[in-house]
């Protein structure tokens, strides 16, 4: 381990156990702390539909390969490897046309998979299952006649009165703010 990163964690667990954490709630405020975390985007899809990376590379394939465009929805940070705490965001594709829906449900990854109406597209990454896991950003998943969309709880309004049919269908995990 190097210095900086062995000073980061000894300053992250002081200030978890001065805080008042548990031992376990102190070591996954460390595993947090050192998880990488990376971008999320959302881009529109030349069908209509959201499609949502954490990956620079598969974004800017999408630009310039696709035509897809990023959007200006505020999105943050979620960790590209396991933590405790986390949760795995789901990615499937709607078979009909580029469309895409993240879930964090297993069962509702299985359904929708099974119907045939979606094709499972992969782990977008791992995000907080609560604020205790270290998310400060709750993130809302929102439909329209087969178009998914995520996003945090103020645009989540803006979308649902500025933007005729969209409905909330709830909320999905967290996010970090960095």
């Amino acid at each position: 381990m190097t210095r900086s990163a062995g000073l980061a964690l000894a300053v992250a667990l002081g200030a978890t156990l001065s805080a008042g954490l548990s031992p376990a709630q102190a070591a996954t405020a460390r595993t947090t702390v050192a998880a990488e975390h990376v971008k999320v985007y959302e881009l529109v899809t030349k069908d209509g539909g959201f499609f949502y990376t954490s990956s620079e590379s598969e974004k800017n394939t999408a630009i310039t390969k696709h035509g897809w465009s990023t959007t200006q929805t505020p999105l943050y940070y979620i960790s590209r490897s396991p933590f405790p705490g986390g949760k795995p965001l789901f990615r499937l594709r709607w078979e009909k046309k580029a469309s895409y829906l993240v879930t964090a449900s297993v069962d509702e990854r299985e359904r929708l998979v099974s119907s045939g109406k979606f094709r499972y597209d992969g782990i977008l990454g791992y995000a907080p299952g609560s604020a205790r896991a270290g998310g400060d950003v709750k993130v809302f998943r929102l439909s329209n006649n087969g178009r998914w969309r995520l996003a945090i709880a103020a645009h989540t309004e803006k979308i649902l009165a500025n933007e005729p049919g969209w409905k909330l269908d709830g909320p999905l995990l967290y996010q970090f703010s960095r």
